[in-house]
């Protein structure tokens, strides 16, 4: 009977401990937030200004629940201190469990994010799939931009970056490795690319970082190169010109077909890296005049995706290297393997030796033209 009993107290107290801590944590007394944005303020005091958007139920309408945003901003000297901020003036506790991107001013982003990237990464409720975002202008307005928005969730800030899957105009920047690129000297780190057009928000190309401060921007063609180097691409649409009608463009999709190979030795102290990229091709339009059943025909316009893969990443690595001086793609990795000791590699100093590479890209496009184009 005493068994019995004792069996039965402890059940009870556990049923106890979990309805409490239940109520303690009811998602009804917890507000999500859905995006960060952190911008300059204009005080020197408390130099930071942070947002953050909030999802908010809505069943006001009748017409099941919807999802709004809230934006609440405060100025503050550190991340967390103004996170606490907020948690004064919202009646709920404020989750970052759900929050889907981090947004960063271009302003601040130019001026070192050392202060606060730390701790963002350090956050136990931050999941390290949030993504990076930097913004042309202040993110506060970006916020505002985006809540506007009907029925808004986290899905909305995934739904455009998971377009990298078929324009390869972004890539995702998620925060587990963009930390890992701040602390590792192997790779610099980027960034998505974000901006309000009108009432919409739009996300093109990537920022590149050095050290923890922002340096340049890459365009959406850049970007396209940098999938391609980085074998993070998947596929996007370009035009090249019809070789014998130069005016006419023809509409190419191109996507993954074998990882690049990348090859980097030192010559009196100048990297020669040669990147060898290979893409399948698929034509997509093209002009009545042009025989595209012709072997002969579609080996010219292979030649022609080859020569705009090339010209485009050589434009970005010069750019990358010569301009920024900041190594995206992670060729310090491939130069350490010329070397069988610490000792070794410690002679050379990368950073200089990178402003100086001279750079060889070989493309191959295996092209099908598609049965519209067959002759019978």
């Amino acid at each position: 009977m005493k068994k019995i009993l004792l069996i039965t107290a402890i059940i009870l107290t556990i049923l106890i401990t979990f309805i409490e801590a239940y109520d303690a944590r009811d998602v009804e007394n917890i507000s999500y937030i859905i995006a960060i944005g952190i911008d300059k303020s204009d005080s020197k005091e408390e130099p930071l200004r942070l947002s953050i958007q909030i999802a908010k139920p809505d069943t006001s309408e009748g017409n099941g629940t919807k999802i709004t945003t809230q934006i609440e901003t405060v100025n503050c000297n550190s991340f967390n201190l103004g996170l606490s901020m907020l948690n004064l003036k919202d009646i709920n506790e404020l989750n970052l469990s759900h929050c889907n991107v981090i947004l960063i001013s271009e302003e601040l982003a130019k001026d070192g994010i050392e202060d606060f990237i730390n701790t963002l990464a350090n956050n136990v409720q931050i999941r390290p799939t949030c993504n990076i975002l930097v913004t042309q202008g202040k993110t506060e307005d970006f916020l505002n931009v985006a809540s506007k928005i009907d029925d808004i969730s986290a899905k909305f800030y995934s739904s455009f970056i998971n377009s990298s899957q078929i324009t390869s105009y972004i890539t995702p920047c998620k925060l587990s490795n963009f930390y890992s690129s701040l602390h590792d000297d192997t790779k610099a780190p980027v960034a998505l690319y974000s901006f309000i057009n009108k009432n919409t928000i739009e996300s093109i190309g990537l920022s590149v970082f050095k050290d923890y401060k922002m340096v340049g921007r890459l365009s959406g063609l850049d970007t396209i190169c940098y999938n391609l180097l980085t074998n993070e691409f998947k596929e996007a649409t370009i035009e090249v010109y019809n070789p014998q009608q130069t005016n006419i463009p023809i509409t190419v999709n191109i996507s993954h077909y074998y990882n690049t190979k990348i090859d980097l030795t030192l010559d009196n102290n100048i990297p020669k890296i040669k990147c060898i990229i290979n893409v399948k091709a698929n034509i997509l339009s093209g002009n009545k005049s042009f025989n595209y059943s012709s072997e002969e025909n579609l080996q010219e316009i292979e030649a022609e995706i080859n020569k705009f893969i090339e010209k485009n990443t050589l434009a970005l690595l010069y750019k990358t290297s010569r301009g920024y001086e900041s190594d995206i793609i992670g060729f310090n990795g491939y130069f350490r393997k010329n070397f069988l000791t610490k000792d070794e590699l410690d002679k050379y100093n990368w950073d200089e030796l990178y402003k100086n590479s001279e750079f060889e890209i070989e493309a191959h496009s295996y092209l099908k033209s598609g049965f519209l184009f067959s002759k019978n």
